[in-house]
């Protein structure tokens, strides 16, 4: 194995005093380390974090409104112009958020700040779907009014709002959040959770004295504290891949702030998360300074609901070279970029399906499962035809004649609309947000879905006694969905963005290929040696990837609160510089297993196969008192047929 830097005999870097982490057993109490000036602004957070701390709010019916208002209030004159540059978020909508992370170094003058990361996160409701899209901060595109650039510059040379329209310009989406976070608010979130969990895939070290952010952080699955996060997601200097792999490890860092916000007693930590958030970040939503109740009960919903399988990491394709003046950029072509885009729009869950088929074959069920008598499934019942479907219209909003026109409308497709004169055509009160379709019996449920699918934001729901109306269906019209629209899944205040039929890999299902791998049941075996006595089965790989060489084996343990449990990691390095990994505990249910695309048998293993769209990205299973895994490299490089013959060749070391 090739040796390893120094290593410092620490538990996780220090944390502040008070934090989660400043406890026996995680994280010791040292002093801080040395902050650097240029890490003044950085940003990590995703939204999903947002949406849950507000949604915590949110449950709570919605008695600290005002709070939440206040996190998105446009304070400043930057914040005031980027506003104008965004889309109202709207209920039962897709939600775009822009998270932006500046490269700020302190007393260097604005014209040298950068973002630092520049990640798109999209939470849909209807496709009940979270995906992230990250830019590399070098990619060469077109700064609205300022020529070429690389696409961080736009940040230094107008702000947020300079980043909104660039972001627009290159892909032709709307943005509804803007979010940007400082350092000191993503470390004080992290820790308030109690760090997260993360598979580390090798040793990450930078010493203190080195130009790049210090960092110390083992190879193996463990909980990282907010600075260790921090370092982790921006680390990149000697990476073979460069920003692209810092951006995996940017979505692998938001994978495990999801996991760690849903498994949490989040309410508890809600007034200390908003005291970090108000402080450190900066919040600018679309449509002015509030952010109506219904979305941010729209966004905990989905954030809290989704298992880890239901959030997509879109992989942006791109290649180095160098500008005219010799910088080095990241370059792309349109078609690829158009398939990012439409893979963040729609990811594909049935090309996943249809992978995990090829790889392994349909999904059936345990073994020693009882079966029940196959049944036909009934036919999905459709909606009545808009012919028979009888409605009523009035205003909820205020704004003279939209029942009116809502009501021509409806006509005009089919629907028995009218309209009630004076008085009768006005709603209990003025101050709907959205519109609301209500149905008056169960049996007219199904066609007030189908028409609240048609108009932007709408939400369809009983009779209430507010409202009388004798028709089978009342319309609402509310300050939002002023409209009917024929195609029921058009986003509303998010632009579709490119189309023409160009597919993502990660929307593709790849051809079957051969596994590449060496069968070798005797290499490796002395650096197993050394992992010693465990208080599970220690297995080892007697199948490698073709070009592999082992780096590491270490035994450590992994500490969850008071509880200790035995764990070894294996780092496997490739030819072409990517790491995977085998990890081995006694801890029997470890947050990483969560989220399954599939489970299959093969021999006498049952296999958790875990996807990140078509690529096999974890192969887990128990074996005794074991519980294991092998991790594909940050990117995905190893092949699903090179991933689960390496699976089935770990057996145990004698």
């Amino acid at each position: 194995m090739s040796p390893l830097p120094p290593t410092r005999d620490r538990p996780l870097s220090g944390p502040p005093a008070g934090s989660p982490f400043d406890q026996p057993g995680v994280g010791g109490g040292e002093p801080p380390r040395r902050r650097r000036r240029w890490l003044k602004r950085v940003g990590v957070v995703v939204i999903v974090l947002l949406a849950v701390v507000l949604g915590a709010f949110a449950a709570l019916a919605f008695v600290a409104k005002q709070e939440i208002d206040d996190l998105v209030t446009a304070e400043t004159a930057a914040e005031r112009a980027t506003q104008t540059v965004l889309e109202q978020p709207l209920p039962g909508e897709p939600t775009n958020i822009l998270v932006l992370g500046s490269d700020h170094r302190s007393g260097t003058g604005d014209e040298d700040r950068r973002s630092d990361t520049m990640l798109l996160v999209r939470m849909d409701p209807k496709k009940k779907t979270i995906s992230m899209l990250s830019f590399p901060r070098d990619l060469w595109v077109d700064i609205p009014g300022h020529g070429q650039g690389k696409i961080n510059d736009a940040y230094g040379r107008g702000g947020a709002q300079l980043s909104v329209e660039t972001l627009k310009n290159l892909t032709d989406l709307d943005v509804n959040f803007v979010v940007d976070v400082d350092f000191l608010g993503f470390v004080g979130v992290v820790d308030a959770l109690s760090g997260i969990w993360v598979d580390v895939d090798r040793r990450y070290f930078t010493p203190p004295e080195a130009d790049h952010m210090e960092i110390d952080v083992q190879a193996g699955y463990q909980r990282l504290d907010g600075r260790d996060a921090l370092a982790f997601a921006r680390y990149r200097h000697d990476d073979v891949h460069g920003d692209f792999a810092r951006i995996a490890r940017q979505q692998q860092v938001l994978a495990g702030l999801k996991k760690q916000v849903a498994s949490s007693g989040v309410r508890s930590n809600v007034p200390g998360l908003f005291r970090v958030m108000k402080k450190n970040t900066s919040i600018v939503a679309g449509g002015g300074d509030e952010v109506s109740a219904r979305v941010i009960y729209d966004y905990v919903r989905l954030a809290t609901s989704l298992s880890s399988k239901d959030v997509y990491q879109i992989e942006f394709e791109g290649s180095t070279g160098e500008s005219s003046t010799g910088a080095s950029i990241v370059t792309f072509e349109e078609a690829k970029l158009e398939g990012a885009v439409e893979a963040f729009l729609n990811p594909s869950a049935s090309a996943r399906e249809t992978t995990a088929d090829q790889l392994v074959g349909k999904a059936s069920p345990d073994a020693g499962a009882t079966k029940e008598p196959t049944k036909a499934e009934p036919a999905a019942e459709l909606p009545p035809k808009p012919s028979s479907v009888t409605v009523t219209v009035k205003n909820g909003s205020g704004v003279t004649g939209v029942a009116r026109k809502m009501g021509e409308q409806l006509r005009n497709v089919g629907y028995q609309a009218s309209v009630p004169d004076g008085a009768a055509g006005s709603a209990d009160n003025p101050n709907y947000a959205n519109t609301r379709v209500q149905y008056a019996t169960a049996s007219a449920q199904l066609a007030a879905e189908a028409l609240a699918d048609h108009i932007p934001g709408a939400s369809a729901e009983a009779k209430t006694p507010a409202n009388a109306f004798d028709t089978q269906l009342l319309v609402i019209v509310g300050d939002t969905g002023l409209e009917y629209r024929a195609d029921a899944d058009d986003a509303v205040g998010v632009d579709g963005g490119p189309s023409g039929g160009v597919e993502y890999a990660g929307n593709k299902v790849p051809d079957k290929a051969a596994a590449k791998t060496t069968i070798d049941a005797e290499y490796g075996r002395d650096d197993f040696a050394t992992v010693g006595a465990l208080s599970f089965p220690l297995l080892y790989p007697t199948v490698r990837e073709q070009t592999s060489t082992y780096e590491e084996v270490r035994p450590y343990e992994v500490i969850k609160g008071k509880a200790r449990y035995a764990a070894f990691r294996m780092v496997a390095k490739t030819g072409q510089g990517d790491y995977w990994g085998l990890q081995g505990t006694n801890w029997p249910d470890p947050p990483v297993l969560e989220g399954a695309t599939r489970e299959v048998t093969r021999g006498a293993r049952r296999y958790q196969l875990f996807f990140n769209g078509t690529k096999l990205h974890m192969v887990a299973w128990k074996q005794g008192t074991g519980t294991y895994w092998v991790s594909n490299s940050v990117l995905d490089k190893l092949s699903n047929e090179t991933m689960l013959a390496i699976a089935d060749g770990i057996k145990p070391y004698a």
